[in-house]
């Protein structure tokens, strides 16, 4: 795995050409983010929440994969990062920030022992929810001398990961207290299934459901003398009521910082920073078609152009195809901007951000780790 300096070298010599042109110029399809728009967003979450004066944001890394975006909500007063894979913590371990909460369970031997080597010289806190894979986390933290930070992960709704008792949690939590090479240091509960309720009072009703079961395992917790330091939940569907939430200490929303059309409908108020800069390539039988299909945008039925109110017709591959019925002033050869549907997914296809201010390039940026594989990320732990 090269050095981070090595990967931004390695991007700009394949885009670096790019910068100082406008971005409709780019080679579609292009990754485009508007960087002032997303200052926008972290400075808005970071002012809401500091005036709420209750939870701290721990966003989540897997939104961006970006280090610069990281350091920048960092810089803005978030308590630490939260990630979903172990190569994501070895990504920002090496580019010096800390407080690193991968929020998953993790199991294969090769992630336990980064994770633990991780540990050494970094606060790292991972999501377990059985007996017996704090015990793997304990030997390899032992192996490596360090000591890691364990989250009982709590399902509080999602019906994917974690315990499903306050009992159990209280099992879990007196087995890590007793387990060398960990240290026990609080709940996790994502309730993501809230965000597939679209109306904002039933998905209030739920989120409040959510939460007074994931305090009321605290408070078991606490009840019988072990503390529970943080509490920690809410993505970005849920964030305020989350946030304000009595008990809560910290949140884990990320998509506010982009910004997408499925979350945008609920959340509104956040800039849509992220765009797809695309070509139109066609013009037959009604439709406008852009090269930037399915493996470009997702959730591409949600997918919009900027300044055009064209319905999705279908995504291919590399096809976007929009109904125009009723003709369009798009030909084939302009540039547009999609907003996507879903950001996370959508980052995950390319390898840079185009980075622009007033819609001229400025710079480009890795996106760090893409895809699953692990890019020899066990070396940086080491």
């Amino acid at each position: 795995m090269p050095t981070l300096d090595q990967a931004r070298d390695h991007i700009l010599r394949q885009y670096g050409d790019d910068i100082g042109t406008r971005r409709e110029e780019l080679i579609t399809p292009a990754l485009v983010l508007d960087i002032d728009a997303a200052q926008r967003n972290i400075d808005r979450m970071a002012g809401e929440l500091k005036q709420m004066g209750k939870a701290t944001i721990r966003p989540h890394y897997k939104t961006h994969k970006s280090p610069d975006l990281a350091r920048r909500q960092l810089q803005a007063g978030a308590g630490g990062l939260s990630m979903a894979t172990v190569w994501e913590a070895a990504v920002l371990a090496a580019a010096g920030m800390d407080d690193l909460f991968v929020v998953n369970t993790v199991s294969h031997p090769a992630k336990l022992r980064t994770l633990a080597e991780l540990a050494r010289d970094h606060r790292i806190l991972v999501a377990v929810d059985e007996a017996a894979n704090a015990v793997a986390h304990s030997a390899a933290a032992v192996a490596a001398g360090s000591t890691l930070g364990i989250m009982v992960e709590v399902d509080t709704g999602m019906d994917r990961c974690g315990v499903d008792t306050a009992r159990e949690c209280l099992a879990l939590a007196r087995r890590v207290l007793d387990l060398p090479g960990l240290r026990f240091e609080g709940i996790t509960g994502y309730e993501g299934h809230c965000s597939m309720t679209p109306d904002s009072d039933l998905r209030h009703e739920r989120q409040r459901e959510a939460m007074t079961f994931f305090t009321g395992v605290a408070d078991l917790l606490e009840s019988n003398g072990i503390g529970c330091k943080i509490r920690s939940a809410g993505g970005i569907a849920t964030w305020k009521w989350t946030a304000a939430y009595p008990g809560l200490t910290e949140i884990q929303a990320g998509t506010y910082v982009v910004m997408d059309n499925f979350h945008g409908r609920m959340v509104p108020g956040f800039e849509h920073s992220l765009t797809i800069q695309a070509t139109v390539i066609s013009r037959q039988s009604g439709k406008v078609i852009v090269d930037a299909g399915n493996k470009s945008v997702a959730d591409p039925a949600d997918v919009t152009i900027v300044g055009h109110d064209l319905e999705v017709s279908r995504f291919d591959e590399e096809h976007g195809i929009f109904a125009a019925p009723e003709g369009s002033s798009l030909r084939v050869g302009d540039s547009v901007a999609l907003v996507p549907g879903y950001s996370p997914s959508t980052v995950n296809w390319y390898d840079a951000y185009h980075v622009v201010r007033d819609d001229v390039v400025v710079d480009v940026w890795p996106i760090l780790p893409r895809g699953p594989g692990h890019h020899g990320l066990t070396a940086l732990a080491r």
